[in-house]
């Protein structure tokens, strides 16, 4: 055997190294993406119109829910009687107001909607503001009262908007500026649509519209 031979490389071993050198870089790079978070802008914040899923409104209500819990079974016992039993009804209905009407006023979110990176705004992505009171108080009363139905309904209407939603005039968006790990934000982002797809998709004509042929148009 000549001395000058040079051994043959093995072309899986290779591949096999690219492959997992193309696998390394892709999963730096989406690290690095899922730490950029876009930057809140100065003045009035304008949300982008994209509709929150109904699995991200459930999540954003099952915190909120739970907080309440956690405030009923930590406060009852030393309230003396004055808060969460059968003779505070109204201290009560006031407490669960200002919960969910308060803070979707100042910052259009409640906490279980912040954890769940989405917000209340009006048509023009503003936080809705005093909008946010007949949502609350009337929206969600007609939507419960009628078994449910009007809140089911956003999982069904285009914009994923509920009956109290209509009756406000609001909508639930995406939040980019804040919310819980990006990770989860992306699990939970099942069914939402962005506000140029809604228009697309009822803008579509009738396909029995266009189906003539050439020849039946130029005889019409």
């Amino acid at each position: 055997m000549a001395s000058g031979s040079k051994k043959r490389r093995n072309p899986r071993q290779r591949s096999s190294t690219s492959r997992h050198t193309s696998e390394s870089q892709s999963k730096a790079d989406r690290k690095v993406n899922e730490k950029k978070k876009p930057v809140k802008p100065d003045g009035p914040t304008i949300y982008p119109m994209v509709f929150a899923g109904p699995m991200r409104r459930l999540y954003a209500f099952t915190i909120d829910l739970g907080l309440i819990m956690m405030v009923i079974y930590s406060v009852a016992p030393i309230a003396g009687g004055k808060l969460f039993n059968e003779g505070a009804a109204p201290q009560d209905i006031f407490f669960f107001l200002g919960y969910f009407i308060v803070p979707t006023i100042i910052w259009g979110r409640t906490p279980g909607k912040w954890v769940a990176g989405i917000v209340v705004v009006d048509s023009d992505g503003r936080t809705p503001g005093p909008a946010a009171i007949p949502r609350e108080m009337i929206g969600k009363l007609v939507s419960y009262l009628a078994f449910g139905i009007g809140i089911l309904w956003l999982i069904l209407d285009p914009k994923r908007q509920g009956w109290h939603d209509k009756i406000a005039g609001t909508y639930v968006v995406d939040n980019p500026y804040s919310g819980g790990p990006q990770f989860l934000k992306d699990f939970l982002k099942l069914g939402e649509k962005k506000a140029d797809e809604t228009d697309t998709s009822d803008t579509k004509s009738d396909p029995d519209e266009d189906s003539s042929t050439p020849e039946e148009s130029v005889s019409k």
